[in-house]
């Protein structure tokens, strides 16, 4: 039995929930309760708006978007769009967990910089897999487009989307300056 485009943009939806959010805020639950230090010391999934607004909301309902689109143009998704794809999520997984631990952006995912536990490593595959997810949301995007059948509406949802969680992550590491995001700010010799 197939499922339809309907239950797979839906389970995207609960997947996303679950991986992003929930699994995090039980166990961020669970560890307030008990006391443990991991929570008690350092942030938890519950201590971000881009976790509970971003990761419980907002990017599920755009990976729903993404996946409905990319069902709808399935015949633009070949082993060269899978390749990169991946390739750009690993990029962006990367960039953001290695600026982490550059600026010693520390929560309980990782502790002290670059030592990550296995809510950390749990954190970068979920990270990965949505990275991977948007970023091929945008190839076959470029691809419609050169087909002459752009989706202009689920871009522009898509990438609404994305700008949102970026803010929502801003406002989480506010005390944080811009340009410590940028690669090399910090570094003795830099500006």
């Amino acid at each position: 039995m197939q499922d339809s485009p309907t239950q797979i943009v839906f389970a995207t939806g609960i997947a996303t929930f679950f991986f992003g959010f929930g699994a995090g805020a039980v166990l961020n639950l669970y560890l307030t309760r008990v006391k443990s230090p991991l929570v008690e010391e350092l942030r938890g999934s519950l201590n971000y708006v881009s976790s509970i607004v971003g990761d419980g909301v907002l990017l599920p309902v755009v990976n729903m978007v993404a996946v409905g689109l990319l069902l709808h143009e399935q015949a633009l998704i070949t082993g060269t769009v899978w390749s990169v794809s991946v390739f750009l999520g690993l990029c962006v997984t990367a960039y953001f967990h290695i600026v982490q631990a550059i600026r010693g952006l520390v929560n309980w995912a990782m502790p002290s910089p670059w030592h990550w536990n296995i809510l950390g490593v749990w954190h970068a595959g979920y990270m990965f897999a949505v990275a991977t997810l948007i970023s091929m949301f945008f190839v076959v995007v470029a691809l419609a487009a050169i087909d002459g059948h752009a989706p202009w509406a689920a871009l522009a949802f898509v990438s609404a989307g994305i700008v949102v969680f970026f803010a929502l992550l801003r406002l989480d590491y506010a005390t944080v300056e811009w340009g410590a995001l940028l690669p090399g700010h910090g570094r003795p010799g830099s500006p």
